[in-house]
C-alpha cells in the first residue's frame, strides 16, 4: 500500500490461515474497505494510520459435513484520521467481517464498524 496510511499490529496473514476466505492479504483488503466507508460519510477524509490493538476475534459455523459455511472476523482497531476540514481525529472502534455460505456460489462478504470512541487530537 505505497503512499496509504500506516500499519500497525496486524498479524501476518500467514498466521491466520482462517481468514483466507479474504483473499491472501487481509489487511489490504480491510484497509480498503474501511477507508471507503468513511469515505461515504465525508469525502475529504485522510487515513493516515490504523492500528489493530489485538488478535481479531474469528467465530466460524461449519454445516453438517464439518465444512466451515459461515465465519465471522471482528478486529479491535484504532484510526487515526483526518476530517474533510483538516481536524485531526483518534477512533476506536471494532471492524467485523462476515462471510455466509463460503465455499458455494451463493458466497457473500459484507462488513461494518462499530464506533466505540472519536476523540479529537
Amino acid at each position: 500500500m505505497t503512499g496509504g496510511p500506516e500499519l500497525y499490529g496486524f498479524p501476518p496473514p500467514g498466521l491466520l490461515p482462517d481468514l483466507r476466505w479474504l483473499g491472501p492479504d487481509y489487511v489490504s483488503v480491510l484497509v480498503y474497505d474501511l477507508t471507503q466507508g468513511l469515505l461515504r460519510q465525508d469525502p475529504g477524509t485522510h487515513v493516515m494510520g490504523v492500528r489493530c490493538e489485538g488478535e481479531p476475534e474469528m467465530r466460524a459455523t461449519v454445516d453438517p459435513a464439518g465444512v466451515i459455511r459461515a465465519h465471522d472476523a471482528t478486529f479491535p482497531l484504532q484510526l487515526f484520521v483526518q476530517d474533510g476540514v483538516g481536524r485531526p481525529w483518534r477512533l476506536r472502534g471494532r471492524w467485523t467481517y462476515s462471510g455466509r455460505d463460503l465455499g458455494t456460489p451463493a458466497a457473500s462478504i459484507t462488513h461494518f464498524w462499530h464506533l466505540l470512541s472519536a476523540e479529537g487530537v
